[in-house]
């Protein structure tokens, strides 16, 4: 999948796992300067800025974006009451996305967290503790959300959770233009959330 700015000239739109994998070459991608700032994991050529413009953070977010963004995930917002039925795991621009996502579930009753996760490798690497406190066992209604292929995500999905992507190649076009011909958008995540859910076992909302 590409993308182009004024019909000029195509850039990649996401990487591949391997890649992802390939310390001499890594590129996390960040949510917007400040989490950059924490990608200092050793082995990292790049720091890979969003490719849509971020919003601000909403207000109550979780771990220090820097020091979250260095762990390779952290909560960066979540449920009111702090007790999550769904968490949604994005990275980069995508973040935005679900974020957008966790409005609409909000709006349900659906109390849900979101997850920045700009290199799920690094975050597998960390102790149990840390995992839990970000992606809590008990918590199986899981998505991913990522402009790109699902491989690499299924094991933070578990056997409920669900990934939202765009796996496909060869489309060349601005981002926005890209999300809407493929459906890639809140109300798809937020769709994606409620059959987890009902996978899950906690019961479809509608």
């Amino acid at each position: 999948m590409s993308s182009s700015r004024g019909g000029t000239t195509p850039r990649p739109f996401e990487r591949t796992e391997p890649e992802r994998r390939c310390a001499d070459t890594a590129r996390a991608p960040a949510v917007d300067a400040v989490e950059a700032a924490g990608h200092g994991h050793p082995g990292t050529a790049a720091r890979l800025l969003p490719r849509r413009p971020s919003r601000h953070r909403p207000a109550g977010s979780g771990a220090a974006p820097a020091a979250g963004a260095a762990r390779g995930g952290y909560v960066l917002a979540d449920a009111p009451d702090g007790e999550p039925e769904v968490v949604l795991l994005a990275t980069g621009g995508e973040v935005r996305t679900a974020l957008d996502a966790r409005r609409l579930l909000l709006a349900e009753g659906i109390g849900t967290r979101v997850v920045a996760m700009p290199r799920p490798e690094w975050f597998r690497e960390q102790c149990e503790e840390y995992r839990e406190s970000v992606l809590p066992s008990r918590v199986r209604a899981r998505v991913s959300v990522a402009a790109g292929s699902a491989l690499g995500w299924y094991q933070l999905l578990g056997d409920a959770g669900l990934p939202v992507g765009l796996d496909r190649s060869g489309a060349c076009a601005p981002a926005a233009a890209l999300f809407e011909q493929h459906g890639f958008g809140p109300a798809r995540v937020a769709a994606a959330a409620r059959a987890s859910l009902a996978r899950a076992g906690r019961g479809e909302h509608r």
